[in-house]
């Protein structure tokens, strides 16, 4: 077994700070609040040092009985206070490692490494908690290589789906079976390797950065941020703000204007300091991005608070997603995601937060060479039957609404009659954006929430699809097709499709299952 390695030794704070943390609101309330700590009673400090103290002994315990070992074919890593703990990650089942600074180790000037496998659930496989930055990206790239090295001898998984794969990525010089070398023999015959050329990489620019947070609209993003610090600082703002603040400003401004114009004054505001809000969000997290390919390697970087570094192989790329939200599919501009294996499932990989549509091929092709971006018309449609599908359940509850809004506001509830043209344009805008196309072993499908998002898949990367439909989608001949990628946690779907176009992809999906 090869030298033992341990944490980076300020990990001892990262209880005492995690304690602290928790009990940081009650802290700010009370300065706040200005209460005077000098009353308290000697048993409250006495108390508090006693918890730092046990805190502190118990991270200190837990510091030196983790350790962990790089071996020839594996990760070792042992931890454990009570109940010892022994994971054993085999480099060929490595799917990506992750360099992270959340901002408790940004402060103490260390970094984390996660290491994520296709068996990974809520959390990764393996966390390194605490580790210098310059360890930590040493670990991060011996890892990657030995993955990458392992991954070099021929499986029957690879045999049956070689064919499947992009030439690009199929050769190589040297292929290992049962350990020993033996040539390719296309290799053999190939020509001189040309001359090496620059390795693709990109940085974001800050006015790309801006462009891109702008047109975001991760009102998401806003709402959760909102709703965390209204729990965390309800106490906070009664205490800085005068007792009926709130009330005292809605009915002076509602007496200087009429309600509905009032109404749509404060719509717009929310709207607008969501938008700003999100702007900033935005910044903060992608601040500093850049992707850079290394060989077989691509490595991902970004975040200004909580700096996160990600390297992972393309061909392990589950499925690619391009978005299209309502701004930047106005000027031609979209984004591209990847789906990986990751504890995260609720968020995909970025790979460019903002870039022409026109150059999303040539992205593509630089990282992840195995897919490609069909153009808008060469997808199939959902017929002109399928309309009334996409509309008519929302088209009756925006209805109800408006009913509603009339029988309570009497005259002033007919202004809520707006909301019916808009629904019926975003129900449309939905139904257009749908489409299907099976081209090359790559299946393309295309819907619309509020952005257009394209998802691109091969199928030995699909681990579910299902075709569904409602007794009167079948007497029109109308199929669901939804498809789940490995490592996600969601289907995509795209609803009413023709059954013509969707009967040869089930076909495609189905032949493939029974050769294996």
């Amino acid at each position: 077994m090869s030298k033992r390695r341990t944490l980076h030794p300020i990990y001892v704070l990262f209880g005492l700070l995690q304690t602290i943390r928790g009990f940081l609101p009650f802290i700010l309330i009370g300065l706040v609040r200005g209460t005077d700590w000098t009353e308290l009673a000697w048993y409250w400090y006495a108390g508090a040092g006693a918890l730092a103290i046990i805190v502190t002994v118990f991270s200190f315990l837990e510091w030196r009985s983790f350790g962990f070992w790089l071996e020839e074919d594996r990760i070792i890593i042992r931890k454990g206070l009570l109940l010892r703990d022994e994971k054993t990650i085999y480099y060929g089942r490595i799917h990506s490692v992750n360099v992270e600074q959340p901002l408790v180790q940004r402060i103490l000037g260390v970094a984390q490494v996660k290491i994520e496998t296709p068996g990974g659930n809520k959390k990764a496989e393996g966390i390194l908690p605490a580790l210098s930055v310059k360890e930590a990206n040493d670990i991060q790239r011996v890892l990657r290589k030995q993955a990458t090295t392992s991954t070099e001898t021929i499986s029957p998984i690879d045999l049956t789906t070689q064919s499947d794969q992009p030439a690009a990525l199929a050769q190589g010089p040297v292929i290992k079976i049962n350990d020993k070398p033996i040539e390719n023999k296309r290799s053999q015959s190939a020509p001189a390797a040309e001359p090496s050329r620059a390795l693709p990489s990109f940085t974001l620019r800050p006015l790309q950065l801006l462009q891109a947070a702008a047109t975001s609209t991760n009102f998401g993003l806003v709402a959760a941020f909102m709703a965390g610090v209204y729990s965390f600082a309800d106490d906070l703002i009664n205490q800085l703000l005068p007792d009926h603040f709130f009330e005292t400003v809605v009915e002076d401004s509602a007496s200087f204007m009429p309600g509905v114009i009032f109404i749509v004054i404060v719509v717009i505001a929310g709207i607008g300091c969501a938008w700003l809000l999100s702007i900033l969000l935005y910044i903060l997290k992608y601040s500093g991005f850049s992707v850079k390919r290394d060989g077989n390697q691509i490595s991902v970087s970004y975040g200004l608070l909580e700096k996160k570094s990600f390297v992972f192989d393309p061909k392990k790329v589950q499925a690619v997603i391009v978005n299209e939200g309502l701004l930047r599919q106005a000027f031609g501009y979209a984004e591209i995601q990847l789906q990986i294996v990751s504890s995260d499932k609720k968020e995909q990989l970025m790979l460019h937060p903002f870039l022409k549509r026109a150059d999303i091929e040539r992205v593509l092709h630089d990282f992840v060479p195995q897919m490609k971006l069909p153009s808008n018309e060469a997808l199939a449609g959902a017929p002109k039957r399928a309309l009334l599908y996409y509309v008519r359940i929302e088209l009756l509850i925006t209805a109800l609404i408006c009913a509603g809004c009339i029988v309570f506001f009497k005259t002033d509830g007919l202004w809520s009659l707006l909301l019916l043209p808009l629904m019926l344009w975003w129900r449309r805008s939905c139904y257009l954006a749908a489409g299907v196309l099976l081209q090359e072993g790559q299946l393309t499908l295309r819907n619309r929430f509020l952005s257009r998002s394209t998802y691109l898949i091969r199928r030995p990367q699909i681990v579910t699809m299902r075709a569904s439909r409602s007794a009167g989608q079948q007497r029109k001949k109308l199929l669901t097709l939804s498809v789940r990628a490995f490592g996600s946690p969601m289907e995509y779907q795209v609803k009413c499709l023709d059954r013509h176009d969707v009967e040869p992809v089930w076909r495609w999906y189905s032949r493939s299952l029974s050769k294996q």
